[in-house]
């Protein structure tokens, strides 16, 4: 049937790839009033229709809350289509039927395996789920049981395809590291926000904008649809739509610095380029386990490039000597020509100097951005740095387990430690002092031995 429907109109904007992909995985998280559950409801009932062979399954983790949700959400898709007189929509069972067809909508819900695993159709093909609240699913295992239940060959036209919908509260769910902290090239994945929903009413936006203000935490979830922590973070102040930039070419006058963090269980190395008003820029990440000091200066050397480096931070602690070999750490990279700078390693100055790079202000063009901002492709600094939590004993430090989520943020401490103050943009002054007490700036590498 052709359904005679502006569908941009009716959808609105922000969805247009969700809409078309057709890979294994559709995976749509999103904070409040994102349109999330409208938009794929309104797309199970056009395709339903389109498709004549296909048929889909609903899935929330207990079956009756169906009613007043997805399948609520469903009836008011077939309305905003225009074609609810061509649905019948029943509570017992709880199924929608397309009428001319016979095509089926069910449902079904965790709390009843037996049923989930044992779904048949009596015309046509199940091959779509709609997964609705998939945070609530806490167990990856039970995702696979669902994954498992799409089976067999599909006619040519059809494809097979599982969608999650949901809020991303917690940071530990499956979801996340599964979909979002690795690339799937079977899994579409899409974080969507209120901004992208014009049909939001005014008292809804304001609440969610405030939020920002009043409860940063859960504006992360609710507003910017990213992953919440659970028991807040420590840096607040980051967010991705800030922090997170897309990479240019550095301009060759920008001075370029590097800092590190090593141990055999993980060498972070980060590039930095700072421009002249002060803004620091991570452009570059050598994030790799397992790599002695000799290995670690090569794939230091490696990465870098023909990159002329101003000046390369690193921990105190490089500076011990080893009872193995008589040298220390720092020596054995000078031997490797990786010649470092010794870092101030109080932690909770570090972390207060670094909060100050990353806390948000508007620039001239009434942007906000803030005084250190990370390119894209520095995934792990963007994964790990958001995730720090306050440590139970001393909030003023962050917390040093789980010991995977610090090496990336301790080596841009170092860095911060180095030019502890974040760049303010001022009118330059003549200085004062008179010229013999003048200190001209140091040019060239310089080494802390």
């Amino acid at each position: 049937m052709k359904i005679e429907v502006n569908l941009p109109e009716v959808i609105g904007k922000g969805y247009a790839s969700f809409w078309k992909t057709k890979k294994r995985y559709r995976v749509l998280k999103g904070g409040r009033g994102s349109k999330k559950s409208a938009t794929t409801a309104l797309w199970f009932i056009y395709h339903i229709m389109k498709y004549p062979q296909a048929n889909a399954l609903v899935v929330r983790k207990t079956f009756n809350t169906h009613k007043d949700s997805t399948f609520a959400q469903l009836k008011w898709a077939a309305k905003r289509l225009g074609v609810f007189d061509k649905w019948r929509f029943t509570v017992n069972p709880l199924e929608c039927t397309y009428i001319p067809t016979g095509q089926k909508i069910l449902f079904r819900g965790f709390d009843d395996p037996l049923k989930l695993t044992s779904i048949t159709v009596d015309v046509g093909f199940l091959c779509w789920v709609w997964l609705e609240e998939a945070y609530e699913i806490e167990n990856e295992a039970d995702f696979e049981t669902l994954d498992e239940s799409i089976r067999g060959e599909m006619p040519q036209g059809l494809w097979k395809q599982l969608t999650l919908t949901y809020n991303p509260w917690v940071n530990t769910h499956w979801t996340k590291s599964r979909f979002f902290d690795k690339v799937d090239p079977h899994a579409f994945t899409l974080t969507t926000t209120f901004r992208c929903n014009e049909f939001l009413d005014d008292a809804d936006r304001r609440y969610i904008e405030e939020l920002e203000y009043t409860n940063p935490d859960r504006y992360k979830v609710v507003g910017l649809g990213e992953y919440g922590i659970p028991g807040g973070t420590y840096f607040d102040e980051f967010r991705t739509d800030i922090h997170v930039i897309q990479p240019f070419v550095i301009p060759e006058h920008w001075r370029r610095y590097t800092t590190k963090d090593y141990g055999l269980d993980m060498l972070a190395n980060y590039w930095i380029a700072v421009d002249p008003q002060g803004k620091a820029y991570v452009y570059k990440e050598l994030y790799e386990s397992n790599l002695i000091i000799s290995a670690a200066a090569k794939r230091i050397a490696e990465v870098n490039g023909s990159d002329a480096i101003y000046q390369k931070f690193a921990p105190p602690d490089l500076w011990n000597r080893r009872q193995e070999t008589g040298k220390s750490a720092a020596e054995i990279f000078m031997e490797y020509d990786e010649w470092l700078t010794q870092a101030n390693n109080d932690r909770i100055q570090g972390w207060y100097n670094l909060k100050e790079w990353l806390a948000p202000y508007e620039d001239e063009q009434g942007i906000k951005t803030a005084s250190l901002v990370i390119f894209k492709n520095c995934v792990n600094l963007i994964r790990t740095l958001p995730q720090l939590q306050c440590d139970e004993k001393d909030p003023n430090d962050v917390a040093t387990e789980p010991h995977e989520l610090t090496h990336a943020p301790d080596a841009i401490r170092y860095f911060v430690a180095g030019r502890p103050a974040p760049a303010i943009i001022k009118a330059k002054k003549k200085n004062s002092l008179p010229f013999a007490l003048q200190t001209p700036e140091p040019k060239g590498d310089y080494h802390a031995w």
